[in-house]
């Protein structure tokens, strides 16, 4: 999608810095003809944008010139960032209240059963236990909860169990850092 320039504003920068357009060319990595179309018609790409934005050491902002279609695009961009953040809340909620016990868990998926009772986490998990909460760390049992999936570690902290596919552990400043690619909780009185 091509973008509107202020066309004036690149010629007022290439001659305040005694710039041919040839020069700009080198410096921006964009090729002479492009630049003599942007300073002619005004219009440009949002990568040549950036690269001679770059090349003025300047954002985009300030040359771009903003066009009502352009500001309908943006508030797309920011309707659709304000629902990406609301998923990532969400998400970072649940990961949290799952956790009552202290325990941080991150994850790029999360599933949870109906009852509320028993939370999977996959994709990139990130657990963190803070030094303060006590906690137990075991091989994993058969159960009816690990059966078909080849847990290794269950850990249980207060009122919670995890259970934890191929684990990575190590100690940080905030406390037992497990990376895994599964982690399965379990609330209290949840049976095996």
């Amino acid at each position: 999608m091509d973008m509107k320039i202020d066309s004036k504003l690149i010629v007022q920068y290439r001659h305040q810095r005694a710039w041919s357009q040839q020069h700009l060319s080198v410096v921006s990595g964009v090729s002479l003809r492009t630049i003599q179309r942007v300073e002619n018609e005004g219009n440009a790409s949002y990568e040549t944008l950036k690269a001679i934005a770059a090349a003025f050491d300047t954002d985009v902002t300030s040359i771009a010139q903003t066009t009502p279609h352009l500001k309908t695009v943006y508030g797309k961009l920011s309707a659709s960032a304000i629902l990406v953040v609301s998923i990532l809340i969400s998400l970072f909620i649940t990961s949290s209240t799952t956790a009552a016990t202290g325990v941080e868990i991150q994850a790029t998926s999360v599933s949870q059963s109906q009852d509320r009772t028993v939370t999977h986490f996959t994709g990139e998990v990130s657990m963190t236990i803070p030094h303060q909460v006590p906690f137990n760390i075991t091989t994993c049992k058969h159960s009816a909860l690990s059966s078909g999936t080849p847990y290794q570690l269950t850990i249980t902290a207060d009122n919670a169990t995890f259970l934890v596919q191929d684990a990575n552990i190590t100690m940080s400043e905030e406390g037992i850092k497990i990376a895994a690619v599964r982690i399965t909780a379990r609330s209290s009185g949840v049976p095996e």
